[in-house]
Protein backbone atom coordinates (compact mmCIF):
# COMPACT_ATOMS: atom_id res chain seq x y z
CA UNK A 1 0.00 0.00 0.00
CA UNK A 2 1.35 2.99 -0.96
CA UNK A 3 2.80 5.08 2.46
CA UNK A 4 0.48 8.15 1.82
CA UNK A 5 -1.29 6.60 4.47
CA UNK A 6 -1.25 6.72 8.09
CA UNK A 7 -2.18 3.79 9.69
CA UNK A 8 -5.55 5.18 10.95
CA UNK A 9 -6.14 5.73 7.04
CA UNK A 10 -4.76 2.43 5.65
CA UNK A 11 -7.13 0.40 7.74
CA UNK A 12 -10.22 2.67 6.57
CA UNK A 13 -8.36 2.24 3.13
CA UNK A 14 -8.08 -1.75 3.26
CA UNK A 15 -11.93 -2.39 4.61
CA UNK A 16 -13.48 -0.11 2.18
CA UNK A 17 -11.01 -2.38 -0.28
CA UNK A 18 -12.25 -5.38 0.67
CA UNK A 19 -16.19 -4.08 0.87
CA UNK A 20 -15.23 -3.53 -2.92
CA UNK A 21 -14.03 -6.76 -3.45
CA UNK A 22 -17.06 -8.15 -2.95
CA UNK A 23 -19.08 -6.31 -5.25
CA UNK A 24 -16.84 -5.94 -8.10
CA UNK A 25 -18.22 -8.21 -10.91
CA UNK A 26 -15.65 -11.25 -12.57
CA UNK A 27 -13.83 -10.43 -15.92
CA UNK A 28 -14.77 -13.87 -17.51
CA UNK A 29 -17.57 -16.52 -17.78
CA UNK A 30 -17.61 -19.45 -19.96
CA UNK A 31 -15.34 -21.90 -18.18
CA UNK A 32 -16.21 -24.27 -15.13
CA UNK A 33 -13.55 -23.16 -12.79
CA UNK A 34 -14.35 -19.27 -13.11
CA UNK A 35 -15.63 -18.15 -9.78
CA UNK A 36 -19.33 -16.20 -11.36
CA UNK A 37 -21.42 -13.65 -10.22
CA UNK A 38 -23.73 -16.26 -8.67
CA UNK A 39 -20.87 -17.46 -6.73
CA UNK A 40 -19.42 -14.04 -5.51
CA UNK A 41 -22.92 -13.05 -4.52
CA UNK A 42 -23.48 -16.15 -1.83
CA UNK A 43 -20.08 -15.73 -0.71
CA UNK A 44 -20.30 -11.66 -0.03
CA UNK A 45 -24.14 -12.93 1.76
CA UNK A 46 -21.99 -14.36 4.45
CA UNK A 47 -19.00 -12.46 4.39
CA UNK A 48 -17.63 -10.68 7.38
CA UNK A 49 -15.66 -8.03 6.94
CA UNK A 50 -12.84 -7.47 9.50
CA UNK A 51 -12.21 -4.18 11.87
CA UNK A 52 -8.90 -4.20 12.06
CA UNK A 53 -7.05 -4.49 8.46
CA UNK A 54 -3.06 -3.98 9.05
CA UNK A 55 -1.66 -4.60 5.67
CA UNK A 56 2.22 -4.59 6.11
CA UNK A 57 2.95 -6.81 2.78
CA UNK A 58 4.61 -5.55 -0.71
CA UNK A 59 3.70 -2.67 -2.67
CA UNK A 60 2.04 -4.26 -5.42
CA UNK A 61 -1.67 -3.87 -6.16
CA UNK A 62 -1.82 -7.60 -6.55
CA UNK A 63 -0.08 -8.56 -3.38
CA UNK A 64 -2.52 -6.44 -1.88
CA UNK A 65 -5.66 -8.15 -3.57
CA UNK A 66 -4.61 -11.54 -2.67
CA UNK A 67 -3.93 -9.85 1.00
CA UNK A 68 -7.72 -8.59 1.14
CA UNK A 69 -8.92 -12.00 0.11
CA UNK A 70 -6.70 -13.88 2.93
CA UNK A 71 -8.39 -11.58 5.61
CA UNK A 72 -12.20 -12.40 3.67
CA UNK A 73 -11.64 -16.06 4.08
CA UNK A 74 -10.62 -15.82 7.49
CA UNK A 75 -13.27 -14.01 8.48
CA UNK A 76 -16.17 -15.62 6.56
CA UNK A 77 -18.21 -18.45 8.66
CA UNK A 78 -18.41 -21.07 5.39
CA UNK A 79 -14.61 -21.46 4.88
CA UNK A 80 -11.56 -22.49 6.67
CA UNK A 81 -8.21 -21.15 5.18
CA UNK A 82 -6.07 -24.50 4.95
CA UNK A 83 -2.88 -22.87 2.85
CA UNK A 84 -1.64 -19.97 1.22
CA UNK A 85 1.48 -19.58 -1.68
CA UNK A 86 2.41 -22.79 -1.47
CA UNK A 87 4.94 -23.35 -3.73
CA UNK A 88 5.49 -26.33 -5.91
CA UNK A 89 9.00 -27.17 -7.04
CA UNK A 90 10.31 -30.10 -9.38
CA UNK A 91 14.30 -30.75 -9.28
CA UNK A 92 14.72 -27.45 -8.00
CA UNK A 93 12.76 -25.95 -10.88
CA UNK A 94 9.64 -23.89 -9.34
CA UNK A 95 6.22 -24.58 -10.94
CA UNK A 96 4.59 -22.19 -9.49
CA UNK A 97 2.23 -21.08 -6.37
CA UNK A 98 -1.57 -21.88 -5.43
CA UNK A 99 -2.63 -18.84 -3.80
CA UNK A 100 -5.41 -20.44 -1.74
CA UNK A 101 -6.01 -24.29 -0.55
CA UNK A 102 -9.75 -23.52 1.38
CA UNK A 103 -12.33 -25.83 2.98
CA UNK A 104 -15.67 -25.08 2.43
CA UNK A 105 -17.23 -25.83 5.47
CA UNK A 106 -20.97 -26.29 4.07
CA UNK A 107 -19.96 -29.07 1.67
CA UNK A 108 -16.62 -30.55 3.28
CA UNK A 109 -14.77 -30.04 0.16
CA UNK A 110 -11.40 -28.97 -0.19
CA UNK A 111 -11.39 -26.10 -2.79
CA UNK A 112 -8.16 -24.38 -4.40
CA UNK A 113 -8.71 -20.81 -5.38
CA UNK A 114 -6.67 -18.65 -7.61
CA UNK A 115 -7.29 -14.72 -7.68
CA UNK A 116 -6.03 -12.04 -9.41
CA UNK A 117 -7.01 -7.96 -9.87
CA UNK A 118 -6.51 -7.14 -13.65
CA UNK A 119 -7.30 -3.86 -15.93
CA UNK A 120 -7.20 -4.43 -19.90
CA UNK A 121 -7.56 -2.05 -22.91
CA UNK A 122 -9.09 -3.00 -25.59
CA UNK A 123 -6.38 -2.64 -28.94
CA UNK A 124 -6.11 -4.46 -32.09
CA UNK A 125 -8.84 -6.96 -30.95
CA UNK A 126 -6.52 -8.09 -27.90
CA UNK A 127 -6.51 -7.28 -24.31
CA UNK A 128 -3.38 -5.86 -23.32
CA UNK A 129 -3.15 -4.65 -19.83
CA UNK A 130 -0.85 -1.02 -18.76
CA UNK A 131 2.39 -3.36 -19.42
CA UNK A 132 1.84 -4.42 -22.46
CA UNK A 133 3.51 -7.29 -21.89
CA UNK A 134 0.71 -8.84 -20.50
CA UNK A 135 -3.05 -9.72 -22.16
CA UNK A 136 -6.02 -11.11 -21.31
CA UNK A 137 -6.52 -14.18 -23.37
CA UNK A 138 -3.13 -15.46 -21.73
CA UNK A 139 -3.55 -14.47 -18.59
CA UNK A 140 -6.63 -16.62 -18.44
CA UNK A 141 -5.27 -19.37 -20.20
CA UNK A 142 -2.31 -19.32 -17.90
CA UNK A 143 -4.45 -19.33 -14.76
CA UNK A 144 -7.11 -21.54 -16.17
CA UNK A 145 -4.32 -24.81 -17.47
CA UNK A 146 -1.16 -24.37 -15.20
CA UNK A 147 -2.25 -22.10 -11.67
CA UNK A 148 -5.34 -24.24 -11.19
CA UNK A 149 -3.89 -27.63 -12.19
CA UNK A 150 -0.66 -27.44 -9.90
CA UNK A 151 -3.09 -28.90 -6.65
CA UNK A 152 -3.62 -32.14 -9.23
CA UNK A 153 0.20 -32.31 -10.37
CA UNK A 154 2.34 -35.48 -9.40
CA UNK A 155 4.90 -32.42 -7.39
CA UNK A 156 1.20 -31.81 -4.84
CA UNK A 157 0.23 -35.08 -4.67
CA UNK A 158 3.87 -36.16 -3.41
CA UNK A 159 4.63 -33.30 -1.08
CA UNK A 160 1.36 -31.37 0.27
CA UNK A 161 -1.37 -33.98 -0.39
CA UNK A 162 -1.25 -35.85 3.13
CA UNK A 163 -1.19 -32.19 4.58
CA UNK A 164 -3.65 -30.80 2.80
CA UNK A 165 -6.11 -33.43 0.97
CA UNK A 166 -7.07 -33.22 -2.09
CA UNK A 167 -8.80 -30.49 -3.95
CA UNK A 168 -12.32 -31.29 -5.46
CA UNK A 169 -13.06 -27.45 -6.26
CA UNK A 170 -11.17 -25.53 -8.72
CA UNK A 171 -12.08 -21.75 -8.73
CA UNK A 172 -10.65 -18.64 -10.69
CA UNK A 173 -11.20 -15.24 -9.02
CA UNK A 174 -10.40 -12.45 -11.82
CA UNK A 175 -11.77 -9.16 -11.11
CA UNK A 176 -10.83 -5.63 -12.30
CA UNK A 177 -11.77 -3.46 -15.08
CA UNK A 178 -12.13 -3.68 -19.29
CA UNK A 179 -10.91 -0.23 -20.43
CA UNK A 180 -12.53 0.86 -24.14
CA UNK A 181 -11.13 3.31 -26.60
CA UNK A 182 -12.39 6.60 -26.51
CA UNK A 183 -11.16 7.86 -29.95
CA UNK A 184 -11.27 4.89 -32.10
CA UNK A 185 -13.04 1.64 -32.68
CA UNK A 186 -10.37 -0.79 -31.37
CA UNK A 187 -11.94 -3.84 -30.14
CA UNK A 188 -10.71 -6.65 -27.72
CA UNK A 189 -10.42 -10.13 -28.21
CA UNK A 190 -12.98 -12.67 -28.35
CA UNK A 191 -12.45 -14.35 -25.43
CA UNK A 192 -15.70 -14.79 -23.27
CA UNK A 193 -16.32 -11.49 -21.21
CA UNK A 194 -18.76 -11.37 -18.77
CA UNK A 195 -21.46 -8.72 -19.79
CA UNK A 196 -21.66 -7.06 -16.44
CA UNK A 197 -17.56 -6.48 -15.81
CA UNK A 198 -16.70 -3.28 -14.73
CA UNK A 199 -16.20 -0.89 -18.01
CA UNK A 200 -14.10 2.88 -18.20
CA UNK A 201 -12.52 4.26 -21.34
CA UNK A 202 -8.86 4.94 -22.26
CA UNK A 203 -7.12 7.56 -24.45
CA UNK A 204 -3.72 8.47 -25.14
CA UNK A 205 -1.74 11.34 -23.01
CA UNK A 206 -2.44 14.15 -25.29
CA UNK A 207 -5.78 13.52 -25.80
CA UNK A 208 -6.38 13.42 -22.07
CA UNK A 209 -5.33 17.15 -21.89
CA UNK A 210 -9.29 18.95 -22.49
CA UNK A 211 -10.80 16.15 -19.49
CA UNK A 212 -10.22 17.39 -16.49
CA UNK A 213 -9.20 14.29 -15.41
CA UNK A 214 -7.92 13.44 -11.69
CA UNK A 215 -5.04 11.12 -11.08
CA UNK A 216 -5.83 8.03 -9.06
CA UNK A 217 -3.42 6.81 -6.64
CA UNK A 218 -2.47 2.66 -7.49
CA UNK A 219 -3.88 2.07 -4.19
CA UNK A 220 -7.02 2.97 -4.41
CA UNK A 221 -7.70 1.17 -8.22
CA UNK A 222 -9.59 -1.42 -6.88
CA UNK A 223 -12.13 0.57 -5.25
CA UNK A 224 -11.77 4.48 -7.21
CA UNK A 225 -12.62 7.64 -5.47
CA UNK A 226 -15.08 10.19 -6.95
CA UNK A 227 -14.59 13.28 -8.53
CA UNK A 228 -15.95 15.01 -6.06
CA UNK A 229 -13.17 13.94 -3.60
CA UNK A 230 -10.25 14.78 -5.76
CA UNK A 231 -11.59 18.06 -7.48
CA UNK A 232 -9.15 20.00 -5.26
CA UNK A 233 -5.90 17.85 -6.74
CA UNK A 234 -3.72 19.53 -10.00
CA UNK A 235 -5.57 18.34 -12.92
CA UNK A 236 -3.64 15.36 -15.04
CA UNK A 237 -1.38 16.49 -17.90
CA UNK A 238 0.73 14.95 -19.45
CA UNK A 239 1.93 11.13 -18.28
CA UNK A 240 4.37 8.43 -18.56
CA UNK A 241 3.44 5.98 -17.38
CA UNK A 242 -0.09 4.36 -17.42
CA UNK A 243 -1.88 6.19 -15.16
CA UNK A 244 -5.71 5.87 -14.27
CA UNK A 245 -7.59 9.15 -13.61
CA UNK A 246 -11.45 9.73 -12.53
CA UNK A 247 -13.66 12.51 -14.83
CA UNK A 248 -16.10 14.84 -13.78
CA UNK A 249 -18.86 12.49 -14.85
CA UNK A 250 -17.33 9.73 -12.20
CA UNK A 251 -16.11 8.08 -15.45
CA UNK A 252 -13.28 5.68 -14.97
CA UNK A 253 -10.10 5.97 -17.30
CA UNK A 254 -6.94 4.64 -17.98
CA UNK A 255 -4.52 7.53 -19.51
CA UNK A 256 -1.41 6.10 -21.29
CA UNK A 257 1.62 7.53 -22.75
CA UNK A 258 1.69 8.15 -26.70
CA UNK A 259 4.35 5.43 -27.14
CA UNK A 260 1.63 2.59 -25.86
CA UNK A 261 1.22 -0.67 -25.64
CA UNK A 262 4.73 -0.46 -28.72
CA UNK A 263 7.17 0.57 -25.75
CA UNK A 264 6.77 -1.91 -22.95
Amino acid sequence: MSLIYNQTTANEHARNTAGAVLHLPPLLTGHPFIADQCWLDAFRAGAKLPENLNYQGGKRLGFYYQWLWQQLILNHPDYELLGEELQLTVDKKTLGAIDFLVKNLQTEQIEHWEVAIKFYLAYEHSWPGPNARDNLDKKAKRMLTHQLMLSSHPAYKATLEQQYGRPDVRRLIMQGRLFYPAHAGDSGSDIELNPDAAKGLWCYSQQAQTLDLRRIAKPEWIAPPSFESLKQEPPLTAVTNPTMAVAPDNQIWFVMPEKWPHEK
